[in-house]
C-alpha cells in the first residue's frame, strides 16, 4: 500500500525487497532492489540494499552477482570507516561456493574479528567455525581440529561444530572418540541451533543430507564427504554390534 501511495520513493522498494528476502522470494526481491536503484540519485548507495541485494542474488545460486554486491558494499563501508562483519561472513560464504576456500576463509577470520571487538560472541564464534570449515577443504585437517574444539568450547551447545569433529576424527581413525562426540550432540545436546539465536533444524537428521550440507549450511564438498562416511560406517557397526 505505501509503494502504491509514494511510488516514487526508493525507500519503500528497497524495504519492500529484504521483506521478500527474508520470505525466500528472491526473484521478486530483486526486482523491489532494482527499482529502489533506479529510482535513487546517481551518487547514492545504500550499503543495507547491497547487502539484501547479495542475499537475493544467493537464494537463485548467482554467485558472481551476489560477490559484485557484497564488494560494493564492503567497499562503500570502508571508504567511511564502517565494517560490516554479517557481509564479510556472507561473502566468505560466496567464495566457498566458488570453491575459493582461501578467500572464503580470510572474510571468516575477518568478520570473526569484527564480531569479537564488537562483544557479539555468538556470531563471532559462528564465523571462526566458518573459518574452520574451510581448512578441511584446504587439506589441514590438524588445524581444523584443533580450531573446530576450540569454537566448540566458546559455543557449547554448538551441533555443528561436533559434527564436524566427529567427522574428521572418524576419518583419522579415531573411532571410539568420534562416536562418542557424535552421541554427546546428538543425544546430551540436541539444541536444534547451529549457533545462538539462529535457526532451529533437527540437527542429526540434518547432517545426514548431504544436499543440506552442500546447499544450506555450506560445508565443503570433502568434509561432506567425511561426514557421510562416518554415518554410513557407524550405522553399519552398530548393525553388527546388534547382528553379535
Amino acid at each position: 500500500i505505501i509503494v502504491q501511495l509514494d511510488p516514487e520513493s526508493f525507500v519503500w522498494y528497497e524495504r519492500r525487497g529484504q521483506v521478500l528476502v527474508d520470505a525466500n522470494r528472491f526473484a521478486d526481491a530483486l526486482k523491489d532492489f532494482e527499482k529502489a536503484e533506479s529510482l535513487t540519485p546517481a551518487n547514492y548507495k545504500s550499503v543495507g540494499l547491497l547487502a539484501n541485494k547479495g542475499l537475493a542474488h544467493e537464494g537463485l545460486y548467482m554467485w558472481r552477482d551476489a560477490l559484485e554486491d557484497y564488494n560494493q558494499a564492503i567497499a562503500i563501508g570502508g571508504s567511511i570507516g564502517n565494517k560490516y562483519p554479517y557481509v564479510l561472513n556472507s561473502r566468505g560464504n560466496v567464495y566457498a561456493a566458488l570453491g575459493e576456500w582461501g578467500r572464503a576463509r580470510d572474510d571468516y577470520l575477518a568478520s570473526a574479528t569484527i564480531f569479537q571487538e564488537s562483544r557479539i560472541l555468538s556470531s563471532a564464534i559462528f564465523a571462526q567455525g566458518n573459518a574452520a570449515l574451510m581448512l578441511t577443504q584446504l587439506g589441514d585437517d590438524t588445524n581444523a581440529l584443533r580450531e573446530l574444539k576450540a569454537a566448540a568450547r566458546r559455543g557449547p551447545a554448538s551441533i555443528d561444530f561436533r559434527a564436524a569433529i566427529a567427522a574428521l576424527e572418524w576419518n583419522q581413525g579415531e573411532r571410539e572418540r568420534a562416536a562418542s562426540v557424535w552421541r554427546d550432540a546428538c543425544v546430551n545436546i540436541r539444541s536444534g541451533q547451529i549457533r545462538s539465536n539462529g535457526p532451529n533444524y533437527d540437527s542429526c537428521g540434518d547432517f545426514a543430507d548431504k544436499d543440506w550440507l552442500l546447499k544450506i549450511r555450506r560445508w565443503p564438498p570433502r568434509l561432506t564427504t567425511l561426514m557421510d562416511n562416518f554415518l554410513q560406517e557407524l550405522a553399519a557397526e552398530e548393525r553388527e554390534k546388534i547382528a553379535s
